[in-house]
């Protein structure tokens, strides 16, 4: 080999050096008052094209602009797709190992010199290791996955509970209003009574209890409409100040005779087998069982093969220490496993291996029960629906029986103000129960992860996991 050889190897690695050194895109830091006010600028203008402004938005709308807007969810996708990054490494091959060396050397009877050499570590990795390493790495991107239909179905069933307290305070807080209306003027004529010696006292202090429990019961609807308000606003991901002139809607909410679950039997099964918690748990033991022939795998010796060159001013040489100097050197390092055969960690891996499966079975029973807790309360909460629309149909008929009576003055004011009270409550009472039959329903969807009624039905099932097997 020329003596000019070592330069040239040199002139050809450097640009292989840079190339390997380049650095990656810059990017400025968050600046937290910046992103502060990005987020109080938002609004809900343009947000969905062609979609009407946001008071006249169903369901869907909503959750198609909470599915853009959300802030945690963009960080649970941008979590899954750096997780997701993890393949291109895994299928990366180890990069070889430069040593560059110069020794000086005396040989006897001749004069001393330098010797210049250079050698490469290759390792050569145990057999599956590398198709291990990538399906541990599809492993956790499925994983990930899982999590982001996990997150997705959590925001639609936050969003969908803001959305039915804020509709079910819109009605709510005026039926109060008129209730405290009608326990004043009972108040008041019940104080007249008094005055004029037609009651005694007693009745106007009851009244005047029912007026207070009245007036409690309306500004705690109110708090509760302006918590609502503040849920919507963070489910969709906006400030608060973006839905100033927006009132929610939702057609039909109080109807709770009109839902209907239907082919549970289908769904029950579907959820058990494919909800994003079980799809994670059946990752979580895939990624142990693949650690555990990761492990076992680690009993075949790991090689080095290191090639080298060596020369002085005569040529290439093998040995750098033999007077008879050759040309090429192969060196070859391996693990001696005198002390263990790696069974530590292989136990270890076992047990996990082991958890990971009894964490696959708990998380199923935990499923089940809460589909089958869901699957009891709906009905019964349908039934109580119904009672309460009755017991509002029975109270209207006997308002209408006190007006006429009144009206024919076969009655006092004060019957016909209790009868118009009682039909008050009884509205109040259906509303209570379609609230608590909507809440039921949206517990029998968060059970199968899947929408049962209205709009969202129609947008693709983007919360549920396409990877189920």
């Amino acid at each position: 080999m020329k003596p000019d050889l070592l330069p040239r190897i040199l002139a050809g690695l450097v640009p292989l050096l840079l190339a390997a050194c380049s650095t990656a895109p810059a990017q400025a830091p968050p600046d937290p008052v910046e992103t502060a006010r990005q987020f109080g600028a938002r609004r809900l203008d343009a947000v969905l094209a062609g979609a009407p402004q946001a008071a006249e938005w169903d369901r869907a709308q909503w959750l198609r602009a909470a599915l853009q807007l959300n802030p945690h969810l963009q960080e649970v996708r941008a979590e899954a797709d750096a997780v997701a990054a993890g393949e291109r490494t895994a299928a990366q091959l180890p990069n070889p190992t430069l040593n560059l060396f110069g020794e000086y050397v005396t040989a006897a009877g001749e004069s001393a010199a330098w010797l210049y050499g250079l050698s490469l570590d290759f390792l050569l990795q145990r057999p599956g290791e590398r198709s291990r390493a990538r399906r541990f790495a599809a492993l956790r991107t499925q994983a990930a996955r899982a999590d982001v239909a996990e997150a997705i179905w959590q925001l639609r069933s936050a969003l969908r509970r803001s959305l039915l307290d804020s509709v079910a305070a819109q009605q709510e807080v005026p039926l109060l209003q008129a209730l405290c209306d009608e326990r004043q003027a009972l108040l008041a004529s019940a104080r007249l009574r008094v005055r004029a010696g037609e009651s005694a006292g007693g009745e106007a202090l009851a009244a005047e209890l029912e007026l207070q429990s009245a007036e409690q019961r309306l500004r705690q609807a109110q708090t509760r409409s302006l918590d609502a308000r503040s849920r919507l606003a963070e489910a969709v991901g906006v400030p608060l100040a973006a839905l100033q002139a927006v009132q929610p809607r939702w057609e039909g909410w109080d109807e709770a005779g009109a839902l209907e679950a239907q082919d549970t039997a289908r769904w029950r099964q579907d959820a058990l087998v494919a909800r994003p918690e079980l799809v994670r748990a059946l990752r979580e033991y895939d990624l142990a069982d693949n650690a555990v022939q990761q492990e076992l795998g680690r009993r075949w010796p790991q090689l080095h093969v290191s090639p080298g060159y060596a020369w002085d001013r005569g040529g290439v040489h093998e040995n750098q220490f033999d007077e008879n100097l050759g040309e090429n050197q192969l060196g070859l390092s391996v693990e001696l496993p005198l002390f263990n055969r790696n069974e530590g960690p292989i136990g270890e891996a076992l047990a996990q291996r082991e958890h990971a499966g009894r964490h696959v079975v708990a998380v199923q029973a935990q499923l089940l029960a809460q589909i089958d807790r869901a699957e009891q309360a709906w009905p019964a909460a349908q039934a109580h629906w119904r009672s309460a629309v009755a017991a509002g149909q029975l109270a209207a008929r006997q308002r209408d029986a006190e007006r006429r009576a009144f009206d024919s003055g076969a009655s006092d004011r004060p019957a016909l103000l209790q009868a118009e009270a009682a039909v008050l409550e009884a509205r109040l009472l259906g509303l209570q129960a379609a609230y608590e039959a909507q809440l039921a329903l949206g517990e029998l969807e968060d059970a199968y992860r899947r929408p049962l009624e209205g709009p969202e039905c129609e947008l693709a099932p983007a919360w549920r996991v396409e990877h189920a097997a």
